[in-house]
């Protein structure tokens, strides 16, 4: 953690106080620069940059342990992780059925009035995105979209489930053209809203097709190296539950 990559001071910025503004940091970072993929995270700079308790340190390093976005091994401490390209392939193969799923029994959940009205103001608030440059409030508005079709799904597994993909880490690998982005959400919306499983499980998997498509172009110098099938935790032994 280098003085480069903190975030900046100033007069006007509130003094972050708590392990969930760490966290919110963290990942803002992550889109705006000062963090990076491979980045070591020093608890003393932590606690130092942040003014915090190195307990507050540990328990916001240890939520983004959770979410994926960092790792924490022995002797080392915490570490932001660096995907490899077939690593974010996976995950985004995962999210493909993952989302149609949710983006599925949404739709079939719209006749709530509840359901309607929740995720219909998320869609219009990412909406009001679409002409507009990427932000950290579009990618906060964009979050807020996933959580509503989850929360409409009413798949309690699912709600656990799509948050631990490290999202986050792989959303900086790319950079989409904001008008292919849009059309994907307005058609998700549209066949969510309408009711329609079918369309919308459709919608949700193309749009996430788009993801890999566009990984898949993504030059391999972002990328970390490939891990080999012998190292990666993943031998036969592992997989094989008979």
């Amino acid at each position: 953690m280098t003085a480069q990559t903190a975030p900046a001071r100033g007069a006007d910025r509130p003094r972050l106080s708590s392990s969930d503004q760490i966290v919110r940091d963290i990942v803002r970072g992550l889109y705006d620069g000062r963090f990076a993929a491979g980045q070591r995270l020093i608890e003393p700079d932590m606690m130092r940059l942040y003014a915090v308790s190195r307990g507050t340190v540990r328990e916001a390093l240890k939520r983004l342990a959770a979410e994926g976005v960092v790792s924490i091994t022995a002797f080392r401490g915490a570490q932001i992780r660096h995907l490899s390209r077939a690593e974010a392939t996976e995950i985004l193969q995962l999210l493909e059925v993952t989302i149609g799923l949710a983006a599925r029994l949404a739709a079939q959940n719209m006749a709530g009035s509840a359901s309607r009205e929740n995720f219909g103001a998320a869609y219009a608030h990412l909406a009001s995105f679409a002409d507009k440059e990427d932000s950290f409030d579009h990618v906060q508005a964009r979050n807020r979209f996933y959580r509503a079709m989850t929360r409409a799904a009413g798949n309690r597994a699912l709600a656990r489930l799509i948050p631990s993909f490290q999202v986050h880490l792989i959303r900086t690998y790319l950079r989409r053209p904001a008008k292919e982005r849009f059309a994907d959400y307005r058609a998700m919306a549209d066949a969510i809203l309408s009711g329609d499983g079918d369309r919308a499980e459709a919608a949700g998997r193309r749009h996430l097709r788009h993801v890999i498509q566009a990984l898949n172009a993504a030059p391999e110098s972002i990328f970390a190296p490939a891990v080999s099938r012998q190292t990666d935790g993943m031998d036969d032994e592992e997989i094989d539950h008979d």
